[in-house]
């Protein structure tokens, strides 16, 4: 190919033209430019591209359930009997106060000894943070 099929070939691909099969590229003018003034389009969305992580402030969140206190023991004690090494009997849980509710766990003389009492009262404090982000004590 020469220089001027090249550059008839290459403002086809461009004017995304099909060539006509039975006439040859020498003896075709020369392909003129077409030139287009393109207007850059305004129009934008009304739903803005990065939204503010500051979008819901103010907000209020959706309520807690509610749930009484014995329940919420009940669920702790249900959580801290899986791990092991818990006493079976002679542990207790209370639940109070309102809003933030807090939990306490003892350990009965009748339990004897317990090796890993830290370690049960760690556990019950990571299960009252996940319950408080749950529920609210019913009154």
């Amino acid at each position: 190919m020469t220089d001027p099929e090249l550059l008839e070939l290459a403002m086809r691909l461009a004017q995304q033209t099909t060539p006509e099969p039975e006439a040859s590229v020498a003896d075709k003018p020369t392909a003129q430019v077409a030139t287009e003034t393109i207007e850059p389009s305004y129009e934008r969305s009304t739903e803005p591209e990065n939204p503010s992580p500051y979008a819901n402030f103010g907000q209020t969140r959706a309520a807690k359930e509610k749930m009484a206190a014995d329940d919420l023991a009940a669920m702790i004690v249900a959580d801290l009997s899986k791990v092991e090494g818990c006493p079976t009997h002679g542990g207790r849980v209370a639940v109070y106060g309102s809003n933030p509710w807090n939990s306490w766990l003892s350990f009965a003389a009748a339990t004897g000894p317990v090796p890993n009492k830290a370690q049960l009262q760690e556990f019950c404090d990571v299960i009252t943070e996940r319950l408080k982000r749950l529920y609210d004590i019913a009154e």
